[in-house]
This record gives C-alpha cells, structure tokens and sequence, in this order.
C-alpha cells in the first residue's frame, strides 16, 4: 500500500506509524523505501514498540535522521 500510495503521489509527506510493527512485523525496514519518515516509540493513540528498538532498526539500516531527538548512546554514531 505505502508503495503504490508513492508511486501515485510523488511529492506526500507518507509518515509509516502505528500498527506498523504490528502488521508489517520483520517488514517493517521496508515501509522506509516509501515513507519518508516514522514515528519513534508510542504513538498518539497506540502502544508502539520501544524507541530503542526504532532507533536500533535504523542504525541496523545505516539510516541518520535528519532532524529528531538525539540517539541513545551508542546508536546513531
């Protein structure tokens, strides 16, 4: 869905949130080949999984954010 949502919206704002470890499970690395971004840790509504867990996610990637709150320590180096 967040592909082809891309693929018909070039120029969204597509922010992956909750339900996403949820439905997406191990998958989940693949909702940023479309997303631009995520939302770290709980959500507004829903119980996420932990920050820490998104942050190692990223580091995992090799990912950087350009602009957030800072990493734990030892992660986002």
């Amino acid at each position: 869905m967040l592909a082809l949502f891309r693929l018909a919206n070039p120029r969204a704002e597509i922010r992956a949130s909750a339900g996403r470890e949820l439905h997406l499970r191990s998958l989940q690395p693949l909702a940023l080949l479309a997303a631009n971004s995520i939302f770290l840790g709980d959500y507004l509504t829903e119980r996420g999984q932990s920050a820490q867990q998104d942050w190692q996610m990223l580091s995992d990637l090799g990912l950087r954010p350009q602009q957030t709150m800072p990493a734990p320590a030892g992660l986002g180096d």
